[in-house]
């Protein structure tokens, strides 16, 4: 059958199967456009800044002091670099013209802030927080060389050819006759809610520090911390992932859509794996959770890239060919996987909780980590909530509060690896079997929030929302929730003579980036309960209530780590909040059941 022959049969087909043609024609129209020599262009010059990043880092970026990096770097940075416009010329030579611009073009997205990151060498070595470029031994002031120019030329490169691939990667082909444009909106608003969490994710992992560190001169600081050109690149970096998947979830074929998650993991994967590897690699450094997180959201989306945009091939019959993923992967088979990754992630949080938390020398006793006891509940918590999410029947009543109920492996954590880390800043002891295992849970809910977020997205695929409106029903437990939840993070929940507990405004640790994230999940699951339908508004509250009980149980579980110590005012208002919590999902349920009955 012709081509021609097969776009007259779609339009007179249903609407789904006429999107289906117009991914189709996009395809075709991929392999045919007179861009290429544009796109062949910006791939090559991509590829001459990744020789440049190289470069640069093999002759080094700073003088004035013995200070190479802290590893041989160069040959990871060239092939973390010349990664996108290598896959973006493999696309383009099997005739994926849209796909490889928008590889470009997303990747190019991280090149500001990698500019300005490297360049916090010119403005203070001293507080720049890059190992892979500059490991100093000394206060003594830095000079740049001409390796650090040649590093920045070549992520202006990037840039460039970012620019260069970005008209094609946002242009639409015209649409095939029958095509519903009101359907695909509707499909565009369920995707950009999906893949915004999920960058959102990404760029929570690249605020925070980038590695832990015992050395004086090699800070172990987060964006937030850092001087004015490192903050702002920081920043650009954060923004990145969710801007790139902002354009991918809005992005009007598939085509380029699927490489806009390539190109974010790709960026992602670069600005991640050199941190991850000093902290590996390099005595005196570890590896913290924020790029553990982003790298986990990279693999995640270049997973999903896999069925994005692909195409099946013609039937035997003849007929149009069907796009493997005009939307999101399917709900089911997201909440099993879901389902599955919060399984492991409360086995690996139950490992942490019972495992070793130090390795120290022989002959010294490990002291009591209290904090870690608080793992127990929060695996129990993800165990509950986990197991309806393998029966379909369950599942999607349960996932929204699974996905808020996540928040309860940073918050358990916290304490644990505060611990940790300012146990392992004496050279002698290491972090044991249970720091590792718990940091595995992060990554694993990391990987299962992904998975329950996407799901969502799928379901409101098929949800008509344009009569969802802001409900007043339960406002006023709502509202006494989020006071009760601000004051059960922001006081003590444990009160002892000496005791100095990690806080939100004052001694902010390790452990209060946990407590911060949980508090901010709690917050957005009440704002999004108020203009959700009901059964889904009560599954959020329910959640957020599991995520309190978890902070109410910390003063009983570790009470004994000082004496004459009593229950704190967190405590209290924590039970508080869990209380409401309870009594805004019953409003709402009751709601949905009225709503059923009059029906």
């Amino acid at each position: 059958m012709t081509e021609r022959a097969r776009s007259t049969r779609s339009s007179s087909a249903a609407p789904g199967q006429a999107q289906d043609d117009h991914s189709a024609v996009v395809d075709r129209i991929d392999q045919a456009t007179p861009a290429t020599g544009r796109l062949r262009l910006a791939a090559g010059i991509a590829g001459v800044g990744a020789l440049l990043v190289g470069l640069g880092a093999a002759l080094g970026v700073a003088a004035g002091q013995d200070a190479p990096p802290a590893y041989t770097s160069w040959p990871l940075l060239v092939l973390l670099t010349l990664l996108p416009p290598a896959v973006a010329a493999g696309l383009l030579a099997r005739g994926h013209a849209r796909t490889s611009a928008a590889v470009l073009a997303a990747s190019a997205l991280f090149a500001p802030g990698r500019i300005l990151v490297d360049l916090q060498v010119a403005v203070d070595s001293s507080r720049a927080g890059t190992p892979e470029l500059t490991r100093q031994h000394s206060l003594a002031p830095l000079h740049p060389t001409a390796g650090l120019w040649l590093l920045v030329a070549g992520w202006l490169a990037v840039l460039a050819a970012g620019v260069l691939a970005a008209a094609l990667a946002g242009e639409r082909a015209e649409p095939t006759e029958g095509f519903d444009a009101s359907d695909d909106d509707r499909r565009k608003q369920g995707r950009l809610a999906g893949l915004l969490f999920v960058g959102l994710l990404a760029g929570a992992g690249l605020l925070g520090p980038s590695f832990a560190s015992t050395d004086p001169y090699l800070l172990g600081v987060g964006p937030l911390d850092s001087p004015a050109t490192a903050l702002v690149g920081g920043l650009l970096l954060a923004v990145a992932a969710p801007l790139g998947l902002a354009l991918a979830a809005s992005a009007g074929e598939p085509a380029a859509r699927r490489g806009w998650l390539l190109g974010v993991a790709a960026g992602l994967a670069g600005v991640t794996v050199p941190p991850i590897v000093a902290g590996v690699t390099v005595a005196g450094l570890d590896v913290t959770w924020g790029p553990l997180t982003a790298l986990a959201v990279a693999v995640v989306l270049a997973v999903l890239s896999g069925v994005v945009g692909r195409t099946e091939p013609a039937s035997a019959d003849g007929e149009t060919r069907r796009d493997a993923a005009v939307s999101l992967p399917g709900q089911s088979r997201s909440q099993l996987a879901a389902g599955v990754l919060g399984l492991l992630a409360a086995l690996a949080a139950l490992g942490g909780g019972l495992g070793p938390q130090l390795d120290v020398p022989v002959g010294l006793a490990a002291p009591d980590d209290y904090a870690a006891r608080l793992l127990g509940p929060a695996a129990g918590v993800l165990v509950a909530l986990s197991l309806p999410l393998l029966f379909r029947g369950a599942a999607a009543a349960v996932r929204p509060a699974f996905l808020v109920a996540l928040a309860v492996l940073p918050l358990a954590a916290g304490g644990q690896l505060d611990a940790a880390i300012t146990a392992t800043q004496f050279g002698a002891i290491q972090p044991g079997l249970g720091v590792w295992s718990t940091v595995l849970a992060l990554v694993l809910g990391v990987a299962a929030a992904c998975c329950a977020g996407l799901a969502g997205a799928a379901e409101r695929e098929e949800v008509d929302l344009t009569g969802i409106t802001p409900r007043l029903d339960f406002a006023a437990p709502a509202f006494a929730a989020a006071l009760f939840t601000i004051g059960a993070f922001g006081l003590p929940t444990l009160r002892a003579p000496g005791y100095v507990a990690p806080g939100l405004w004052s001694d902010f640790r390790t452990a209060s980036w946990g407590m911060l994230l949980a508090l901010v999940t709690v917050l957005v699951a009440l704002a999004l309960g108020t203009v959700s339908r009901p059964p889904r508004a009560a599954a959020l509250l329910l959640g957020a209530a599991a995520v309190l009980l978890v902070r109410a149980l910390e003063a009983p579980l570790t009470s004994a780590r000082t004496p004459g110590s009593s229950v704190g005012p967190g405590t209290w208002l924590a039970l508080a909040a869990v209380a409401a919590l309870v009594v805004s999902a019953v409003l709402a349920a009751r709601r949905s059941t009225s709503a059923t009955r009059g029906a």
